[in-house]
Order: structure tokens, then C-alpha cells, then sequence
């Protein structure tokens, strides 16, 4: 441990007072010299709720002004402080459910009816080439849910997200693809929108996929399907740590009703913590 009087003390090197003509910032116990005013601001949720104004001299920023201005040969300037108080949980849950389904209509509308059994989709909006891509994709699709246990639904939302890769232009990106890998790339993003697939889940990545041809999963592209579809997957830092690691479609018509049932459940204790 080291005392004022130990020589090892000199290893530490404080910056002298008088190098800035300030003496500490006090002569005779006054400020010798005005070093501006610090601002300390308040936000919630982004929003600002109070700031006020206190002066740096005799405060605990004096030095570090100082230190600072000496450093840059400038005046004393203000010194801003800001602190953020973090969101409320049930706010932060709020966010993530509505970037889940798209907007905040529709988590409050949101159900647990089924999705209704699909038809094969109609390539006919489709540009050429993508239009037989579009064709040889939906059969696939068709296909492999004969070896699905949630069938109807997952091919329905399976479908569903087809026709709104195709809107976006990806079949254009992958029309050198084989058919089976661009259904692989459509079933494994459909499984991490729902959860089907990852920790807690009951089947694996291979249940999914092995009826076209692989099990591995596609994950960089399957990612990039997610991120044209539904923008950035959690724009506002880090997701609550209470929910699923789920890609981000925003749109309910993708997402199965248990998926959607367990997101009403979410939403219900968000809005209970919140009244309470």
C-alpha cells in the first residue's frame, strides 16, 4: 500500500496544478477561474425528460477539464454528461413483438386461428426466367411436407414467403441455384421465424430438410432471406433476453399458430406488467 510520503508514490504521475495557471481551479477557496457549466441530461426511451445546468468548477469534472484543456491548449469548455435510463422490460418486449409482426396493429389483432391450407403458388407475376425457378421451387416445397409434422401450415407459410422472395428479387440472385437448395433456403428460414428449429425445439434442422436432398442448413442465405424480408433483425440493441433467438419476418401470414399463440402470450404479460 502505498502513503503520501512513500517513494513509490512517484510512480504515479499528477498532473501539476500549477502547470495550468489555475491552481486546482481555487485561490484564497474560490474559483480562480470560470470553467463553463456541465449539462446533464435525462432520457427515457430516447425521449429527453429533464437536463439542468451545474458549473465545473468545485465539481467532480473540474480536473478532468482541465486535464483536458491543458492537453489541447484550448479554453475551458462545458462538459456534457449524459444518462440514460434503460427501457422498462415490458416496453423493450412491446418493441420486439411488433418488429416480430410487423406493426403494432397487428400484435393487437393477433390470433391463434390456423393457417388455412395453401394451393401451388401462381408464377404468372413472375419475370422470366424466375417464373419456371418459381414453379420447380413450389413443387418442391410440396413435396417435402409429406415428411412434415406440422404439414399444412409450414408449407403454407413456406409458400407464402416464395411469393414475397420472389417480389423482393431473390429468385433472380438464385436462379443457378438447383430448385431443391432455393426450397432448403425457404424451409430453414420459415423454421427459425417459428422456432422450430434451435434450443427447446423438438426437431432439428435435418427433420426439415431431408426430404430435399440435405441437412445442412443454409444458414448465410437462409439469413439474408430473413434480413430482405424483414429489414434489420433487432435494430434497437439487444432483444429481451426472455425471448426466442427468432428470425424476423414482420408479417403474422408467415408465422404458424403456435408460434403466434405463444407470442399473444408475451404480449398479455407485457401489457399486464405494464397496468400493474
Amino acid at each position: 500500500m502505498l502513503h503520501e510520503d512513500d517513494p513509490g508514490a512517484e510512480g504515479f504521475d499528477e498532473p501539476d496544478p500549477e502547470g495550468y495557471g489555475y491552481g486546482y481551479g481555487y485561490e484564497h477557496g474560490r474559483p480562480a477561474r470560470d470553467l463553463g457549466e456541465y449539462t446533464q441530461v435525462v432520457l427515457i426511451d430516447g425521449q429527453v425528460v429533464d437536463s439542468a445546468r451545474h458549473p465545473i468548477s468545485g465539481s467532480q469534472y473540474e480536473c478532468a477539464a482541465l486535464e483536458l484543456n491543458h492537453r489541447r491548449g484550448l479554453p475551458a469548455a462545458p462538459v456534457t454528461r449524459t444518462v440514460e435510463v434503460r427501457v422498462p422490460p415490458h416496453e423493450a418486449m412491446d418493441h420486439w413483438l411488433e418488429r416480430v409482426v410487423g406493426s403494432r396493429e397487428a400484435l393487437a389483432s393477433l390470433d391463434g386461428q390456423p393457417l388455412p391450407e395453401s394451393t401451388p403458388v401462381d408464377p404468372s407475376a413472375a419475370a422470366d426466367p424466375e417464373r419456371e425457378l418459381m414453379e420447380a421451387v413450389d413443387h418442391e416445397l410440396e413435396r417435402a411436407s409429406a415428411g412434415w409434422v406440422v404439414t399444412h401450415e409450414v408449407l403454407t407459410a413456406c409458400r407464402r414467403l416464395l411469393v414475397a422472395a420472389e417480389e423482393a428479387g431473390m429468385l433472380r440472385i438464385w436462379r443457378d441455384l438447383e430448385p431443391e437448395k432455393v426450397a432448403a433456403i425457404i424451409v430453414h428460414c420459415i423454421a427459425k421465424a417459428n422456432g422450430l428449429v434451435g434450443q427447446g425445439a423438438a426437431f432439428t434442422v435435418a427433420h426439415w430438410l431431408r426430404d430435399l436432398g440435405t441437412t445442412a442448413a443454409p444458414a448465410t442465405r437462409s439469413r439474408t432471406l430473413a434480413e430482405t424480408i424483414g429489414g434489420a433483425q433487432w435494430p434497437h440493441g439487444k432483444a429481451p433476453t426472455e425471448v426466442p433467438e427468432v428470425y424476423v419476418l414482420g408479417d403474422p401470414r408467415m408465422l404458424v399458430s403456435r408460434f403466434r399463440t405463444e407470442l399473444m402470450h408475451y404480449r398479455d404479460l407485457a401489457r399486464r406488467h405494464e397496468q400493474g
